[in-house]
């Protein structure tokens, strides 16, 4: 593209609240057809506020909150009920497996080699030294990624709920692998789309992702599948623009400007550094940003669970704010050092290609449970709930000396069932207690007094009035049991 191009839409986006591509011809030195504009300028329209449309008409962006009313809310919600990888891209992921791997893939040596490399892939994630050779870009696809995939847009919409999507949008991927943040982000904005079209909601997309992965392998798979799924899946409302990736491992990346959205799924446990430390490798990649929103997304499991929250402590101790799941309910931070909180979305509808490769010992093969520990942050101090407890509250760090009495608290609710259908064991929280406290409701206490307990969504906030206190010695604990008298009510 020659700067007169470029310069020309630079002025006329500054000056016209719409024009033609067309138009363009009158004032360039030689004249162009609207698709060579078009794809010569695609990599601006960003930075330009435009958004141009298939037949090539230019109009200025108005970046806004994408709306969010109940009704959307509603059937975006119904549409994660049943959480599956969808058709195109299920579809996609297939194709570059069997070209990778040839038509019979799943039978016999690169079958058994697949499976191999699944297992290991595993034991490596979790000592922290995770390494992606063409094998096992195949293996995480297989695996890895038909869950982060579909978790990651429960946590999209949440931000929707909160205000936290706009029309126009820099995403910023790290730590990439074979693109399923990106992938995953995609396919929500378009279901977004859907709805907004079906219910007559004029809304226009401007979206520009970039990404940083240190695995060449990764990288290469990356571009196939996101260019091959945005040419075959092209939205009239949408313009998404991915940048080729930045090769670097995460750590000696350097800051992408003005980011709204930085994403580090997965990420964090294949760090070498101490978890505290990796807050710092997170605040110099979002130094470059006013103030993005900061997703880190990590597994359930015990270790990798209580490090993001050491990460999460640390920046906020560098002045980052939770967003959420954590609410400081007391107006007091916790220390976040031995917390072991993560959330559960149930299963999702396996994938053929993952139902092909766990033809054998198919627990060792089939992954569909998310369970996954999060956290959202913001430079700004906003929070999803402003919520401050009053006076009529006991605080968990007093619990004490409340052993064996009723009294009434305001929490979080920090998990799923951690019971059974005998009891209901939920974990709470209110930033004042790094002692574990749990909820606890026999089956036969349940009734209309107590169920907004079981209702509650994690991170939600709910006041308990009359839960009996007990000391769990065994584990260091405490458990505020629930009865039929006792009163939960959710905090709006």
């Amino acid at each position: 593209m020659t700067p007169e191009i470029l310069s020309l839409a630079r002025y006329l986006a500054s000056s016209r609240a719409e024009f033609a591509l067309s138009e363009m011809n009158q004032y360039l030195s030689r004249k162009y057809e609207e698709k060579e504009l078009y794809e010569s300028l695609k990599p601006h329209f960003f930075d330009l506020n435009l958004f141009c449309d298939a037949h090539y008409n230019c109009t200025k962006l108005a970046n806004r909150p994408l709306p969010a009313d109940e009704q959307v809310i509603r059937e975006l919600e119904e549409m994660l009920k049943a959480p599956l990888l969808p058709p195109a891209i299920e579809k996609l992921i297939g194709s570059y497996i069997e070209r990778s791997c040839g038509k019979n893939w799943h039978t016999g040596e690169t079958a058994q080699l697949l499976r191999e490399n699944i297992v290991k892939q595993k034991e490596e994630y979790w000592r922290g030294s995770p390494k992606y050779p063409k094998i096992r870009v195949i293996s995480y696809l297989l695996y890895h990624f038909p869950v982060y995939f579909c978790q990651f847009q429960y946590l999209l919409l949440d931000l929707l709920k909160g205000g936290l999507l706009t029309t126009k949008m820099s995403i910023v991927d790290v730590g990439s692998g074979p693109g399923t943040i990106t992938l995953s982000a995609i396919d929500f904005l378009h279901k977004l789309l859907s709805i907004y079209s079906k219910k007559g909601i004029d809304v226009r997309l401007n979206i520009k992702i970039d990404s940083i992965e240190k695995a060449i392998e990764n990288i290469d798979c990356y571009n196939e599948l996101t260019s091959l799924y945005l040419s075959q899946n092209p939205k009239e409302n949408a313009s998404i623009f991915i940048k080729e990736p930045i090769h670097a491992p995460v750590e000696k990346a350097q800051p992408l400007r003005d980011a709204d959205l930085i994403i580090f799924s997965n990420i964090l446990a294949e760090m070498s550094a101490h978890p505290a430390e990796r807050a710092g490798i997170i605040e110099k990649l979002a130094s470059g940003s006013r103030n993005p929103t900061i997703m880190i997304i990590d597994p359930a499991d015990l270790v990798n669970s209580k490090a993001l929250r050491i990460t999460q402590h640390a920046l906020v101790k560098k002045g980052i704010t939770i967003y959420s799941p954590c609410t400081f309910i007391w107006g007091t931070g916790c220390k976040g050092e031995d917390c072991w909180s993560f959330r559960d979305e149930g299963d999702i509808r396996v994938p053929e290609f993952m139902r092909k490769i766990a033809t054998e010992d198919a627990y060792r093969y089939l992954n569909s449970d998310m369970k996954f520990t999060y956290a959202i942050l913001k430079k700004d101090g906003t929070v999803e709930h402003k919520y401050r407890a009053g006076g009529k509250f006991a605080r968990l760090s007093t619990l004490k000396k409340h052993v064996k009495k009723r009294i009434n608290v305001v929490v979080s609710v920090m998990s799923g069932n951690l019971g059974d259908e005998k009891n209901f064991v939920l974990k709470i929280c209110d930033g004042t207690t790094s002692v574990p406290c749990y909820a606890v409701l026999p089956a036969y206490h349940k009734n209309d007094n107590n169920l907004a307990l079981l209702g509650a969504n994690y991170g939600s906030i709910i006041e308990i009035f009359g839960a009996l206190v007990r000391e769990n010695k065994e584990f260091s604990s405490y458990n505020l049991l629930i009865n039929r008298n006792t009163i939960v009510e959710p905090v709006k």
